[in-house]
């Protein structure tokens, strides 16, 4: 057993503890309960584990932490993770206390363990076992460490832009650990994300619904109004969106991110299974460039009329439609919000059509040192045994703050496994993951 793994073993109660503890304060973002006990639980655990001066940075919201560590070189990197849980819902539907601790089948249960407490500490520890293990750090490390990504990261960007030129001036490289890893067990490395883009189209046709034996062919319907309307954005029968500007910026892969893509795994009937969808009909390159490469056009919510069993002989007066858009390479929002106000501005004149905005990550990737993303990778390798890399990541974070304010690579490694329920009831984290993601700290540590 070398150093690494011998110090963790011997410590393994300690840190379990810790994150026990660590649970236990539940740090709620919506509600801001235990936000304060939280804070200060970090604070002084960055100062006793890693000598660290930490500085709390107040925002319109709940405050993030920034922690300095001084290395030997003149390399700085920073570490990102969130102390905010989501609430628990309704604890009836757990299986034990969700902010107390409960390990079963070698996993940890509770609400925030999977997102983000335990990659946070992951984090932490695998630092502790590094400067234990060596005495001090080969760079500088700064963490930061925010309390609102799941309110959307509200006030990241505001903070990391006030300070871009002070406290992070010097940054060289920014690792996000958040998220989970593939469904098979292996880690990733990430380098990039999709964006996402959401709005609302609604109508109104009247002051109230009205009985369709009295209006029908007088009085306008909503939904087919609406349905007009969106013929104007979106074409259904080849499912391309007809907004002037929207494909602009979407890039094809490059022949290294297709080597990339081939050496993540593809089981049909594993993702059948686990999804509930009815069909899959692509081959491997053109399921992982449709989910990495291709933005989307999503309608996830429709209202109109009556919603009940039976018959209600109405003509509704509203209808709305809801669309998130995942987008991709140099999609540009703002030009997408022009086409929009361009396409319905006599409408929305009038008052016929109301467009509202529901929220927006831009897209992220990261420009490729191959030789960087190597290290990182072996790194991986080196604490798990094996790394998928992945060109981008499907869903979206807000990665863009650290790109677009500070102007350096960012690298995201989640720690958390694939089935981990965050947001759900029951949420965990493996026992191995939160092990291995101490273990991937500590050998990101040791790159230099």
């Amino acid at each position: 057993m070398d150093v690494r793994d011998q110090f963790i073993a011997e410590h393994q109660d300690e840190f379990e503890k810790i994150l026990k503890e660590l649970i236990a304060l539940k740090s709620i973002s919506a509600t801001g309960e235990g936000i304060d006990e939280t804070v200060q639980f970090l604070r002084n655990l960055l100062t006793k584990l890693l000598n660290a001066k930490v500085e709390i940075i107040p925002t319109a919201g709940n405050p993030v932490i920034l922690a300095n560590i001084a290395g030997k070189e003149n390399k700085h990197v920073l570490f990102y993770g969130h102390y905010d849980v989501m609430t628990p819902g309704d604890t009836i539907y757990w299986d034990s206390d969700p902010f107390e601790i409960n390990k079963r089948n070698n996993r940890f249960y509770a609400r925030g363990v999977g997102d983000n407490k335990g990659q946070l500490l992951a984090q932490i520890l695998g630092m502790y076992t590094y400067l234990q293990t060596h005495y001090e750090f080969p760079f500088n490390v700064t963490l930061f460490i925010e309390g609102e990504e799941e309110q959307g990261s509200i006030n990241l960007e505001p903070t990391v832009k006030k300070i871009a030129k002070t406290k992070l001036q010097q940054i060289d490289q920014v690792f996000v650990m958040d998220g989970a890893f593939n469904a098979d067990g292996t880690h990733v490395l990430r380098l990039g994300n999709r964006g996402v883009f959401a709005f609302e189209l609604s109508t109104t046709t009247g002051s109230h619904d009205n009985h369709s034996g009295n209006l029908g062919n007088i009085m306008d319907n909503p939904f087919v109004q609406l349905l007009k309307y969106l013929d104007k954005i979106y074409d259904v029968k080849t499912g391309t969106v007809k907004l002037p500007h929207f494909y602009e910026g979407v890039e094809k892969p490059t022949e290294q991110e297709k080597n990339w893509i081939q050496q993540l795994p593809y089981d049909k009937e594993s993702i059948l299974q686990q999804s509930g969808i009815k069909h899959l009909d692509f081959d491997k390159e053109t399921y992982y460039e449709k989910l990495m490469f291709e933005p989307t056009f999503n309608f996830f919510s429709v209202k109109s009329g009556y919603m009940e069993k039976g018959v209600k002989t109405i003509i509704p007066h509203q209808a709305s439609l809801k669309v998130d858009c995942r987008l991709v390479g140099k999609q540009s929002i703002s030009a997408i919000k022009q086409d929009l106000e361009t396409t319905f501005v006599k409408e929305i004149v009038s008052g016929d059509v109301q467009l509202n905005y529901l929220g927006s990550i831009p897209p992220e990737h990261t420009e490729v040192n191959l030789e960087e993303v190597e290290k990182i990778q072996q790194a991986i390798v080196k604490a798990t045994g094996k790394a998928y890399i992945e060109p981008v990541m499907p869903g979206g974070v807000p990665n863009y703050v650290w790109k677009d304010n500070l102007h350096v690579p960012v690298f995201t490694i989640p720690y958390a496994n694939y089935d981990e329920h965050n947001h759900d009831f029951n949420e965990n984290l493996t026992e191995k993951a939160f092990y291995d993601g101490i273990k991937i700290s500590y050998e990101l540590l040791r790159l230099g």
